[in-house]
């Protein structure tokens, strides 16, 4: 099982044109976020010797999303936000996730600094 933790806050997916993710500051965010992400995947696969689930192997996926309230985006884009930056890096597609642990959820907290969202990939059996 790979896990990992990204400490800060959780950026939603966000829907973009080709155009808009040049122009739109929230698109601008959200890939900023992707690239954070996929470094904190890069260093735990490396720490772990995790190899990239090839195609048709089907995979379990969880995330614990934590929040400091106010208006947030729906759980399920924080977490496609997280399955898209981690394709072609920890499973060569994300349509092969066939499952989501039970421990995927938005948790809130009542300080900022302990915002973070941990991630978990294995294998589904």
């Amino acid at each position: 099982m790979l896990h990992f933790t990204i400490k800060g806050r959780a950026v939603p997916y966000t829907r973009m044109t080709r155009r808009g993710k040049y122009v739109r500051t929230d698109a601008q965010r959200y890939l900023a976020y992707q690239e954070v992400v996929q470094l904190h995947a890069r260093q735990a696969m490396a720490k772990e010797g995790w190899q990239c689930i090839p195609k048709k192997v089907p995979i379990e996926f969880g995330c614990k999303v934590y929040l400091k309230g106010g208006l947030d985006g729906d759980l399920s884009n924080y977490v496609k936000g997280i399955e898209d930056a981690l394709n072609r890096l920890v499973y060569e597609d994300d349509r092969y996730i066939v499952r989501y642990t039970k421990d995927t959820e938005k948790v809130f907290v009542d300080h900022k600094d302990d915002e973070r969202v941990e991630v978990w990939v294995q294998i589904a059996s």
